[in-house]
C-alpha cells in the first residue's frame, strides 16, 4: 500500500477581494493571503511536477497533505439499501394546469386513482423494504393528493396499525396545491401531524399565469385564504415555488413570506418534460437572476453574522440556498449521491408501480418494480455519479452537489447521471459562496450561530441514535 505523501485536491476562490481556498476532500474553507494564493496557483499550474517536499510546511499548515493512502470515493452504496420513504400517488389527476408540469397535467401518462388494496399493499411493501430501519416515511402525492382524501385517511390509519405491529414508527408528509384545504382537511392534517408542503409560485400575477385551474381561471385568490387557515394552526408549513426563466426570485420569496410562510424554497423549472424531444440541443436556462440573488444573500449572511442579528439569520436559514452549504462546511459533511432517488426514496404510482422517484412516475424506462412484487431493479442507481460521471468527478463541488436532480438531468441532457451545464454553474456558485462565508467566520461567530440554533453543533460520529 502506497503511503507516500500526497496532495489533497483544492479549489482557489476570490470573492470581494477576499482570497480563500477550499479543501475539497475535507470540505473545509480557509482564508489565504496573496503569497499562499500564489503558491497554490503554482501547484495548480505545474501539477505532478510541483515539488511537495520543498513546500511541505506550508501545505501541511493548510491541511492539504496526507500520509495515508487515498481512499476510494464511496462510489457504490452499501447493500442492502433500505427504502424508507415513498411518495404514494393517491391520484394521477389534478385540478390545476401548471405550465411547467412534468406530469402532463398530473396524469403522468396513466390517469386514475389508487385503490385501497394497492395503498395498503404499498404500506406493507415499504415496511418490508425498510429492513431494520425503525422509521418509515409515507408521502402523499399526485396530481393533487387531496382529490383522493378518503384513501389518505384510510392509509394513515392502516400504516399506524401496521407499523405498531412490527415495532416501527411512521410519519406522513404531503405535497399539495392548497386548493382543497378546507376545515376537515386542515383538522386531519393537524390531528395526524402530517407535514405539508404548499406549492405556490409567488404573487397573484405569477401564480395565476403559471398555476391556473384546469379551466384557465387564476388560482391565487382561491388558494390564499386556505393557505392562511392552514398556517394559523401549522405556522411551520413550508412554501415552495417553481421559478420560470426571467422571474425575479427575490420577488417570489417575498410574496411567499407576505402570505405567511416562514420557510420558503425555490427551484428553477426543468428545461422541458421528459416527454418532449430531449435529443434537441438546448442553449440551457438563463439563471443569472438566481445567481445574482445568491451573491446578495452571501452579503446578507455575513452582515447578519457580524452584527449578531439572530432574527435576520433565522429568516435566511429558512429561505436561502446558501444555508445548506454553510451547514456542509460547518460539519465538514460530504455527499456521494444527489438525493435518495432509487436509494432510500421511491415513487409509487396509483397502480402500485415503483419508480425511481415521484418525478419519474409513468415512465417505463425508470420503473423499478411493483409493490405486489418483491423484486426491485435499481442496481444502476447504487453507484455515485462522483465515481463515473466526468462532470461530477472533476468538479470542485462534487461533495456538495453529487450530481444534481436526476429528473432535471434526464430532461436536460437525456441521462439521469449527466447534469446540465447551467445547473453545474449554479451549484458550484452556491458551493463557493458557502465556502466564502465559512472562511470569514471566527470562533466567536461559530459560537453565536450555535447559540442561536442557526447552525447546530457537528454531530458526534459515534451517535447512532
Amino acid at each position: 500500500m502506497d503511503k507516500d505523501t500526497r496532495l489533497k485536491p483544492f479549489h482557489l476562490c476570490n470573492h470581494q477581494d477576499h482570497r480563500y481556498m477550499i479543501n475539497i476532500e475535507d470540505m473545509q474553507a480557509h482564508p489565504i493571503d496573496e503569497r499562499t494564493a500564489d503558491l497554490l496557483q503554482q501547484v495548480s499550474d505545474n501539477g505532478d511536477s510541483f515539488s511537495i517536499s520543498q513546500n511541505e510546511e506550508q501545505l501541511q499548515a493548510l491541511g492539504l497533505l496526507s500520509q495515508k493512502q487515498k481512499k476510494a470515493a464511496q462510489t457504490v452504496a452499501k447493500e442492502p439499501v433500505p427504502i424508507v420513504n415513498a411518495a404514494f400517488f393517491l391520484t394521477q389527476s389534478c385540478n390545476l394546469r401548471c405550465v411547467y408540469c412534468y406530469g402532463e397535467g398530473g396524469e403522468y401518462g396513466h390517469k386514475g386513482n389508487m385503490e385501497e388494496k394497492t395503498g395498503f399493499q404499498a404500506v406493507d411493501w415499504l415496511i418490508e423494504q425498510s429492513g431494520k430501519v425503525k422509521k418509515i416515511h409515507v408521502g402523499f402525492f399526485g396530481g393533487e393528493p387531496f382529490l383522493n382524501f378518503p384513501l389518505m385517511e384510510k392509509i394513515v390509519d392502516y400504516a399506524r396499525k401496521r407499523t405498531h405491529e412490527v415495532d416501527k414508527k411512521v410519519d406522513f408528509h404531503a405535497t399539495t396545491n392548497g386548493t382543497l384545504l378546507d376545515e376537515k382537511q386542515i383538522n386531519f392534517i393537524q390531528d395526524q401531524d402530517i407535514s405539508v408542503m404548499i406549492s405556490l409560485d409567488g404573487p397573484e400575477e405569477i401564480q395565476d399565469a403559471q398555476r391556473p385551474f384546469a379551466g384557465g381561471k387564476g388560482s391565487y385568490n382561491f388558494i390564499a385564504p386556505k393557505i392562511k387557515n392552514l398556517l394559523a394552526v401549522r405556522p411551520q408549513t413550508p412554501g415552495h415555488a417553481v421559478l420560470m426563466e426571467g422571474t425575479d426570485p427575490q420577488k417570489v420569496k417575498e410574496a411567499l413570506k407576505e402570505i405567511g410562510f416562514t420557510e420558503v424554497s425555490i427551484t428553477p423549472a426543468s428545461d422541458c418534460m421528459l416527454t418532449c424531444d430531449t435529443k434537441t440541443p438546448k442553449s440551457g436556462r438563463d439563471l443569472h437572476n438566481v445567481l445574482e440573488l445568491l451573491e446578495q444573500e452571501a452579503d446578507r449572511w455575513l452582515t447578519g453574522i457580524k452584527a449578531r442579528d439572530g432574527l435576520a439569520l433565522k429568516q435566511l436559514k429558512n429561505s436561502s440556498e446558501l444555508y445548506h452549504g454553510l451547514l456542509s462546511f460547518s460539519h465538514n459533511s460530504k455527499r456521494f449521491f444527489p438525493c435518495g432517488a432509487g436509494l432510500g426514496l421511491t415513487g409509487i404510482s396509483s397502480a402500485g408501480d415503483v419508480y425511481l422517484c415521484h418525478r419519474f412516475v409513468g415512465m417505463d424506462a425508470y420503473k423499478l418494480g411493483n409493490v405486489f412484487d418483491k423484486h426491485i431493479d435499481r442496481d444502476a442507481y447504487l453507484k455515485s455519479p462522483i465515481g463515473f460521471v466526468k462532470e461530477c468527478r472533476d468538479c470542485p463541488a462534487r461533495h456538495y452537489c453529487a450530481g444534481s436532480c436526476r429528473y432535471d438531468n434526464a430532461a436536460s441532457t437525456g441521462s439521469v447521471f449527466k447534469p446540465p451545464e447551467e445547473m453545474c454553474r449554479l451549484r458550484r456558485r452556491e458551493f463557493e459562496l458557502s465556502a466564502y462565508l465559512s472562511s470569514r467566520l471566527d470562533e466567536a461567530d461559530r459560537a453565536f450561530l450555535q447559540e442561536e440554533d442557526i447552525v447546530p453543533p457537528k454531530p458526534c460520529p459515534l451517535d447512532f441514535g
